[in-house]
C-alpha cells in the first residue's frame, strides 16, 4: 500500500518544516462553482514538488491563489511559517514566488534583454541597452542557462523562450518557482536540458512546483507528488514510492494506457492536398518554403516540429486564417485556396484550433451555443427558424457522449475546466459530418483520462473513413496515433516517416525537429 504523507516528510529522523503551506484552502467562484475545497498542500525548501490531477481538479485555481491572481474564499496560506495574503501577482513576486505560465508572457518584438527588464521598478528612466544585455547574460551564466540576450523573442526557439521566462522570475528574486506544463511544447532533447537546469536550481536551494500531465516526466523530475481530485487533496506521496500506474489510479480511478492496437486500414481516396505553399510573415520572415503533401481517407497524418517552424502558418492557410503568397490548397478535389472558412467548412472540413479560448469557443456563450455555433443552420427550417427543442436534445446527447462535465448545457463555457472546454470543442467538430479533421494540439493541457477519451474518438473517426491531420507537440501522442509523420523545420518538411509499424522513436523525431537530421532530398 502506498504511503500518503499530508504534512511533510521525514528526512532521516528530522521532520522538515515546509517553506510554503496551504491549510483548508477553499475557492468558490461567482455562481457557486466550487473549484477548491479545503485543500491542504505543503512544499519543502529545495525540493521539486509535482502537482497532478484531472482537468477540473483545481490545480490552476490553487496556483492562481498562491500567485495572487485569484482571491481566497477561506483558508490560509503560510510562507516560512507566517500567514500571507496576496492581492496581486506583484505581492507574490515581492514574497519570492514566481510563476512561468503554459503560454509564455513575452513580447515577441523585443529582445531577450528587453523582456528581462520589463516591469522592473528600480530601473532608471533612461534605458541602457548594453547594461541590460550584460545583466541578462550574467544571470544566465549564474544559473547555467544559455540565452542570446540580443535576439528578438520571435526568433528564439521555444526552449530558449522558456529559459528566458525562468530567468525573468529569478532576476525578480523568486525562491519558489511554479511551472505550469513546462514541457508541453519541448522536444525530448529540450526537455532533458530543462530538467538538468531545474536540478541545478534545486541544488542552489530553489523550490519548484511542477504541474504536468506527463506522468513519466513527473516520476523523472520530482521528489514528491501531490494529487488533487475534484477540488480537494487526494494525498501527497514520495515519488520513489509510487508508480505511474499508482498516480494514474489516484487521479482517474484506473490505469491509463496509450498503447493502441489500431486496425489496419487501406486508404484509397485523397481528401486534402497542399502544393508548394510559401508564406512570409509581417516582418518578411519566411515561414513556409514550398510545403507539399497529401492526406487520404482512413489515415492519421501527424505533423511534428518545434513550435515556430511553420506548423501554425500551415494550418492557418489550410483553414483560411491567412493567405499564402504562393501555392494551392485542395479539399476533396476542389481548390479552396481563396475560400472563406465558412465555405471550406461546407466543403467538408472540421477544425480544432490550438488555442481553445481564442479560436475554439465563444467564452461568454453557453455550452449549448458553443456546441452548435458552426452548424446552426442544420437546426433551422426553410424559414430560418431554429428548432430549439431539437438543438437542445442534440447538445444534451453530445454532452453525455463526450463526457463534458457541466451543471447544465446553459452554463457559460468559460466556467468549465480547460479539459471539459476541449471535450466540448471536440464534440462539436467530430459531430459535424466533415470528411477532413484538422486537429491542432487536440489534447494540450488535458489530463490523462481526457487524453485517452479524445484519442479513442480520433481513432473512431479514422475507422469511419475520415482523413485526420494531427499537429501535436506531444511526441508520444503522434507516435501512438499517426500512420505517417511529417517533420517540419524552418518552414520545410525535412522528413516523412512511416509509423504504421510503430518503429519511429521519440529520439529520432527530436533529431529531425531540431534540424540535426534531414532525410535525403527533403528540406531543400
Amino acid at each position: 500500500m502506498i504511503k500518503n504523507i499530508m504534512t511533510g516528510y521525514r528526512e532521516g529522523t528530522v521532520l522538515m518544516k515546509p517553506i510554503l503551506e496551504v491549510r483548508n484552502l477553499t475557492k468558490i467562484y461567482e455562481g457557486g462553482v466550487l473549484a477548491n475545497h479545503e485543500v491542504n498542500f505543503s512544499v519543502e525548501e529545495g525540493e521539486i514538488h509535482a502537482l497532478v490531477g484531472e482537468n477540473g481538479a483545481g490545480k490552476s485555481t490553487l496556483m492562481k491563489m498562491l500567485y495572487g491572481m485569484e482571491s481566497v474564499t477561506s483558508g490560509q496560506i503560510f510562507l516560512r511559517g507566517e500567514e500571507v495574503h496576496f492581492s496581486s501577482s506583484r505581492d507574490a513576486i515581492d514574497h519570492g514566488i514566481g510563476m512561468v505560465h503554459q503560454h509564455f508572457m513575452l513580447v515577441d518584438s523585443l529582445t531577450g534583454a528587453e523582456n528581462m527588464m520589463l516591469g522592473v521598478e528600480h530601473l532608471p528612466f533612461v534605458v541602457n541597452k548594453k547594461s541590460d544585455v550584460q545583466i541578462t547574460e550574467d544571470i544566465a551564466r549564474q544559473y547555467n542557462f544559455e540565452i542570446d540576450a540580443t535576439r528578438r523573442v520571435r526568433d528564439m526557439s521555444v526552449g530558449m523562450k522558456q529559459k528566458l521566462e525562468i530567468l525573468k522570475i529569478l532576476y525578480r528574486g523568486a525562491k519558489i518557482i511554479i511551472l505550469d506544463e513546462p514541457t508541453a511544447v519541448l522536444t525530448p532533447q529540450e526537455t532533458e536540458e530543462l530538467f538538468d537546469r531545474l536540478i541545478g536550481l534545486k541544488k542552489k536551494g530553489m523550490t519548484i512546483i511542477f504541474i504536468s500531465h506527463k506522468l513519466k516526466e513527473v516520476k523523472q523530475i520530482s521528489d514528491r507528488i501531490t494529487v488533487l481530485k475534484s477540488g480537494h487533496t487526494e494525498g501527497t506521496y514520495r515519488t520513489d514510492e509510487v508508480t505511474e500506474e499508482d498516480i494514474s489510479r489516484l487521479m482517474v480511478g484506473r490505469v491509463i494506457s496509450f498503447d493502441y492496437d489500431k486496425k489496419e486500414l487501406h486508404p484509397d481516396k485523397e481528401l486534402l492536398r497542399v502544393e508548394n505553399l510559401h508564406y512570409r510573415d509581417k516582418f518578411e520572415v519566411s515561414k513556409l518554403n514550398g510545403v507539399s503533401f497529401a492526406l487520404k481517407d482512413k489515415e492519421i497524418l501527424g505533423i511534428a516540429g518545434v513550435d515556430g517552424n511553420g506548423q501554425s502558418e500551415l494550418i492557418s492557410i489550410i483553414t483560411a486564417g491567412i493567405r499564402c503568397s504562393q501555392g494551392n490548397v485542395y479539399l476533396k478535389g476542389k481548390d479552396v485556396t481563396h475560400d472563406s472558412i465558412g465555405e471550406i467548412r461546407k466543403t467538408g472540413l472540421a477544425y480544432i484550433p490550438e488555442d481553445r479560448m481564442y479560436d475554439g469557443c465563444a467564452e461568454t456563450m453557453s455550452v449549448a451555443e458553443n456546441l452548435v455555433v458552426s452548424n446552426i443552420d442544420s437546426f433551422a427550417n426553410r424559414l430560418k427558424v431554429i428548432n430549439t427543442k431539437k438543438m437542445r436534445e442534440h447538445c444534451i446527447q453530445l454532452i453525455k457522449e463526450y463526457k463534458v462535465k457541466t451543471p447544465s448545457e446553459k452554463q457559460k463555457i468559460k466556467s468549465l475546466s480547460g479539459g471539459n472546454i476541449q471535450k466540448a470543442i471536440v464534440a462539436r467538430e467530430f459531430s459535424s459530418g466533415s470528411d477532413v479533421l484538422i486537429l491542432d494540439q487536440p489534447t494540450r493541457g488535458v489530463d490523462i483520462g481526457a487524453i485517452s477519451f479524445i484519442h479513442s474518438k480520433i481513432l473512431s473517426m479514422r475507422e469511419a473513413g475520415k482523413g485526420i491531420l494531427l499537429i501535436s507537440a506531444d511526441l508520444n501522442e503522434l507516435l501512438s496515433l499517426s500512420d505517417r509523420i511529417l517533420v517540419m523545420h524552418k518552414g520545410n518538411i525535412v522528413a516523412e516517416l512511416d509509423n504504421r509499424k510503430k518503429e519511429v522513436s521519440e529520439k529520432e523525431l527530436g533529431l529531425y525537429m531540431l534540424g540535426i537530421k534531414t532525410q535525403e532530398g527533403m528540406g531543400k
